[in-house]
């Protein structure tokens, strides 16, 4: 069976009101087509704005791994740094630690040294007590130290004046020994027997009458020159007598240091010593320089 269509009522844009036939509608062709040509214009910008978009995307993605590259190679020197700081303030704290063990190894020897030094203070203390009550027993006693030594001082002099005038007394004597004695027990004997071995001098025999010893002779002259004489020339006596000066104990006391250092020396080998009257004062001297005196 065969159908008919009827066309589209169409109206045509002409101006001129209804129209009927099978003529296109050519406006609606043209818009259509218009809307195709901006469609096909509008997909080309998107397009475009896509390409850009894209272009940006990969920019912003460069952009962001520069940054990331950076940032961690900031982070990795960051890093190499602070471990650097931390092995810097390791070492600094042994230091310190080291220092402080020395400070306290130097504390406890300090007080140590403190303790004894308390120590010896108070030992100091000690003897300064000791000494200051020493002297406050001097200053007590000083009064009587100054009398007394007063005392001592013109007791000296005394003795010295003393021994003055006993030497010069002596001076005017002379010992002989080895002039045989009498042995008469009459004393007024014995007394004229002297006179007769030595005449014009004044003799006194030394100690007391021993018959089987001789007695030494002091002989007293009214002057000093001839003990001097007889002493010079004592070589020339007989063997069996010898002549001395009449001495004070306090001579004899000093001739004998000499004559014990006169020995003395001549033990450790030195020769040729003799002891000599020089100025009134015996004198060790070597036997050469007295030939040449």
């Amino acid at each position: 069976m065969a159908t008919q269509r009827t066309p589209p009522d169409t109206s045509l844009r002409s101006g001129s009101g209804n129209s009927s036939g099978s003529a296109p509608n050519l406006t609606l062709v043209y818009d259509e087509e218009e809307t195709n040509i901006n469609n096909l214009i509008r997909k080309r910008k998107d397009r475009t704005h896509e390409h850009e978009n894209k272009q940006d995307m990969m920019d912003f993605r460069s952009e962001i791994m520069n940054f990331l590259k950076n940032f961690q190679n900031t982070q990795s020197q960051n890093f190499d740094q602070i471990r650097q700081e931390i092995s810097e303030v390791k070492e600094e704290i042994k230091k310190i630690k080291a220092t402080t063990e020395n400070l306290a190894e130097n504390l406890n020897k300090i007080s140590s040294e403190v303790q004894s030094i308390k120590s010896e203070n108070v030992q100091i203390q000690d003897r300064i007590s000791i000494i200051e009550s020493d002297i406050a027993k001097i200053k007590n006693t000083q009064t009587d130290i100054d009398s007394q030594s007063s005392k001592t001082l013109f007791a000296n002099h005394e003795e010295l004046i003393l021994e003055m005038k006993d030497r010069t007394d002596r001076e005017r004597n002379i010992i002989f020994v080895g002039i045989k004695e009498s042995s008469d027990k009459n004393p007024s004997v014995r007394r004229n027997y002297d006179m007769e071995m030595i005449t014009q001098i004044a003799t006194v025999l030394l100690g007391k009458y021993n018959p089987g010893k001789d007695r030494p002779v002091k002989v007293c002259y009214d002057n000093t020159h001839i003990p001097i004489l007889l002493l010079r020339h004592k070589s020339k006596l007989p063997e069996n007598v010898m002549i001395y000066a009449d001495q004070t104990p306090a001579q004899k006391i000093y001739l004998q240091s000499i004559k014990d250092e006169l020995k003395k020396r001549k033990d450790s080998g030195e020769t040729d010593l003799i002891i000599k009257y020089i100025k009134n004062k015996p004198t060790i001297i070597k036997i050469n320089s007295n030939k040449k005196n």
